[in-house]
């Protein structure tokens, strides 16, 4: 009698608790990477949502096995977004269901849903699988694509899968802050001094239009006034120059001082040493690379930068394209081409989890001792050698032997990020122009990069492809994804870049030793609990005997 008042008391203790723990959630993550854990900024984002919000998932179905894990953490990410906010509607979607791969892939393609192509040895044979790594946001009307997979140049495709593993919040996150978007911050590229053409940064300002309201400034309008020129500037709380060529006159840097001082922020992306790319691909295949003069050395001076007047020249490099043989049989080879060097951004919240970026023709930037402070954003690897002016480059340095004993200089500053309280250029001086308003004192903040191509875009057949693609070698590099983390920073969208933060703590295994020992683990696995239970037995037997012969 009393053990069937044990066992009703048992039953009615886990019935009691099953009530209670659909009435409350109690969630404590015990992982060191805190891993299963929503930041504070995702939880007041998820707050804002008061209608429906439909998330389209695609990445379903028949998956390969390197992307089942990536897909539970998925699903373990949108499920607690669906706990916090019952307003959260998740639909899963396979889209091979509806018709073949080819046909399928050519429609999500057009939707803009670019298909990944996964390509596994499965007993020996090829084996290719078609899966759609992309999320659409609904809400209020709006739609937003977001892709989840994040490919960085030489990684493995697990790396790949463990990166954008890491980086699932944050996409998650972006997706919803998009959606939920109202009031977008103003930016504007200038659009005079030579900056780059829109069509070569195409690409970069269709990826910013979602979080902010873009236009292009002309800082040498002679139809308004210097100080209408001002006004209007200040409408703007980030100004983007890139690639500039032309000389920036005293009012052109007294409009961008009192610009910077009123909270008015800059990035500027400019070349120390003029180099057109396309002028080597002539008859001679050399071009001159002289100094630029924008009449800027004051204006930097002042901030404590300093941009040198030569070229870096990397080991670590990207290749240059050059034709071989003639008409038909022409093949195109790949050479290094020490002018490319590519970096690897710092782990700052800028650069952290950001690949490989390319540069081409950047200069060495050096610093100045003042009150402003100055964090490195990109620097060069440690295999340099810089080039004085005016520098001859030619082509037939491509296919020469690079001798590794010649790069002997250590690594160089490419970009920094300068801020603080700083005084006027033109305290204590004559002013351009007359304003009552002048200010001698203000908080200041830019980003240089002495690279003007390095938000530029290639062109194929007149249309713009993406940012750090490189059509000739078919690499991906990670310009975008820098550049508009910057951009993030300093137009005040830092909790953008927050849920990038995380660190998962996670062991891959070993192929060559799975590839060894696999067979052995494999058998010893199937046969192991045999043994154990005949062990037992045999055990239990023996035991038995010999308690009877007692």
């Amino acid at each position: 009698m009393k053990l069937n008042h044990k066992l009703l008391f048992a039953i009615l203790l886990i019935i009691i608790s099953m009530i209670l723990s659909n009435i409350f959630f109690i969630q404590i993550d015990f992982t060191n990477d805190k891993r299963y854990s929503l930041s504070k900024n995702s939880l007041n984002e998820i707050k804002k949502i008061d209608e429906p919000l439909i998330i389209d998932i695609f990445l379903t179905g028949n998956l390969p096995k390197a992307y089942l894990p990536f897909r539970n953490e998925l699903d373990a990410i949108l499920n607690r977004l669906k706990y916090y906010n019952n307003k959260i509607i998740l639909k899963y979607n396979d889209p091979l269901e509806y018709g073949d791969s080819e046909s399928i892939s050519e429609d999500m393609l057009r939707f803009g849903l670019t298909p990944e192509i996964v390509v596994q040895n499965k007993n020996g044979n090829r084996e290719e699988n078609i899966i759609f790594p992309w999320l659409i946001f609904n809400y209020k009307g709006k739609s937003e694509k977001i892709r989840l997979l994040k490919k960085q140049l030489g990684n493995t495709q697990n790396e790949n899968i463990f990166n954008s593993m890491q980086l699932l919040e944050n996409k998650i996150m972006d997706g919803i802050y998009r959606v939920n978007l109202r009031n977008k911050r103003n930016i504007a590229f200038l659009s005079s001094h030579g900056t780059t053409k829109k069509i070569k940064i195409a690409d970069l300002l269709k990826n910013l239009k979602p979080y902010y309201n873009l236009s292009g400034f002309n800082l040498k309008n002679s139809k308004i006034t210097p100080l209408q020129r001002l006004n209007d500037l200040m409408m703007f709380d980030l100004l983007i120059i890139s690639n500039a060529s032309k000389k920036f006159s005293p009012i052109d840097k007294y409009i961008l001082d009192q610009y910077s001082l009123r909270g008015g922020k800059l990035i500027w992306m400019i070349n120390g040493v003029a180099m057109d790319n396309d002028s080597l691909f002539n008859e001679s295949g050399k071009s001159y690379a002289l100094p630029q003069e924008l009449n800027l050395e004051d204006y930097f001076f002042h901030k404590g930068i300093r941009i040198e007047k030569t070229l870096i020249q990397d080991l670590y490099c990207a290749p240059i394209v050059l034709a071989s043989g003639y008409e038909n049989n022409a093949q195109y080879v790949p050479y290094p081409w020490v002018y490319y060097p590519i970096i690897k951004p710092n782990d700052s919240i800028i650069g952290k989890d950001t690949g490989p970026i390319l540069c081409r023709y950047a200069s060495p930037i050096k610093t100045i001792d003042n009150k402003l402070s100055k964090f490195m954003l990109l620097k060069s690897s440690d295999f340099i050698k810089t080039s004085s002016y005016p520098a001859v480059i030619n082509l037939k340095q491509a296919t020469s032997k690079i001798e590794p004993s010649t790069f002997l200089q250590k690594s160089k500053a490419i970009s920094y990020l300068v801020e603080g309280q700083n005084y006027s250029l033109f305290k204590n001086r004559i002013k351009p122009f007359k304003f009552n308003g002048n200010m001698e004192k203000g908080k200041f903040e830019m980003v240089i990069i002495s690279d003007g191509n390095i938000a530029e875009n290639q062109i194929d057949k007149g249309i713009p492809l993406s940012l750090g693609y490189d059509k000739w070698t078919n690499n991906f590099y990670s310009n975008r994804a820098w550049l508009v983390n910057v951009i993030h920073f300093l137009a005040g969208n830092k909790n953008y870049l927050s849920t990038r933060g995380k660190k998962w703590n996670f062991a891959f295994f070993d192929i060559s030793k799975i590839n060894k020992f696999g067979t052995f683990w494999k058998w010893s696995l199937i046969l192991f609990p045999y043994v154990i239970g005949i062990f037992s037995i045999l055990l239990s037997n023996r035991l038995r005997n010999k308690q009877l012969k007692l």
